[in-house]
């Protein structure tokens, strides 16, 4: 069977490198558990010392200077995604899946797995909708406008216009051409969009969707996008749980079969102190959101952005 690569993208900080660890185990167990010999995965990381050793896991280190220059112009960190999958398409060479560190597995989607391999398929996490005067107005607005610029870098189904969540990505071998066009499409939509929120996930969806049969991932992958700042003290308190001397395929048993604390993660969500340091968070999110908007007003100014 053809080998398929599952890649993961860390950095940022602790938080990141623990939820990444996390998911990397609970998929270790089911590759483990079926002794698949199939599916590898890939981890670009900051910290190479965060990720478990195993011979299923390569790691791929990223330094400071690249992970700067991944973010482009406007300093956009969702970027270095787009840049990480491009290089990971060229350097693996085989059907690819991107997946979100705040993820968990509960179980391997074969038929998914299956399609990216035949070719012809994309697979991203879930289908969000499709564009309308009450979801997305302004991004299907933008695409109405620019839809010359739009078609240059690739994108060529307009009708429907479909928001595909991208905490999944998952491609046949060969994708150089769309993670060039989904890279052209956010670089050209990011200074032009309101809000530039979901840009990245945008441009991948009409990369997508204008090159390949969509295909949700859906149920066998938990994403506990939100509780972004509650899952990684809750994740520390697992990982306090275990033993330091258990070997990675007990850990990754560990890590599987913990019960996922739904109730446990609303209470920090709602202790006053964590509230506070979500308030600091978001404050601190509103000033890197600033700071590209003046990146934004300068190449405006300076008659760096054209229609074109």
């Amino acid at each position: 069977m053809k080998l398929l690569h599952i890649v993961y993208l860390s950095h940022g900080g602790k938080k990141y490198h623990d939820q990444t660890r996390f998911s990397i185990l609970t998929l270790l167990h089911l590759l483990l558990l079926q002794q698949r010999s199939d599916i590898r995965i890939v981890v670009y990381t900051d910290d190479p010392a965060a990720v478990p050793v195993h011979e299923l896991i390569l790691v791929k280190p990223l330094t400071v200077g690249p992970l700067r220059e991944f973010r482009g112009e406007f300093d956009y960190v969702h970027r270095i995604k787009l840049m990480v999958m491009q290089q990971a398409c060229r350097e693996l060479g085989t059907a690819l899946m991107y997946v979100d560190c705040d993820t968990r597995w509960l179980s391997l989607p074969d038929k998914v797995f299956d399609a990216l391999r035949a070719g012809g398929t994309c697979c991203m996490h879930v289908r969000e909708g499709e564009l309308s005067d009450a979801f997305f107005p302004a991004y299907r607005a933008a695409v109405q406008q620019y839809q010359e610029a739009l078609a240059r870098r690739g994108v060529s189904q307009l009708d429907p216009l479909e928001m595909w969540n991208s905490g999944v990505i998952g491609t046949p071998a060969g994708a150089d051409d769309f993670y060039a066009s989904a890279l052209a499409v956010s670089d050209y939509l990011l200074p032009r969009l309101s809000p530039r929120n979901w840009t990245e996930q945008f441009a991948l969806s009409l990369a997508a969707c204008s090159r390949y049969a969509m295909m949700e991932l859906g149920a066998p992958l938990h994403h506990y996008w939100n509780y972004s700042y509650e899952a990684p003290i809750y994740l520390n308190e697992l990982f306090g749980a275990m033993d330091a001397g258990w070997p990675v395929a007990r850990q990754a048993e560990y890590c599987f079969r913990v019960e996922w604390d739904e109730q446990r993660l609303k209470q920090l969500q709602a202790a006053p102190e964590h509230k506070q340091q979500r308030r600091r968070n978001k404050w601190r999110g509103s000033i890197a959101k600033r700071k590209i908007d003046l990146r934004v007003l300068l190449a405006r100014l300076s008659g760096r952005l054209t229609s074109r």
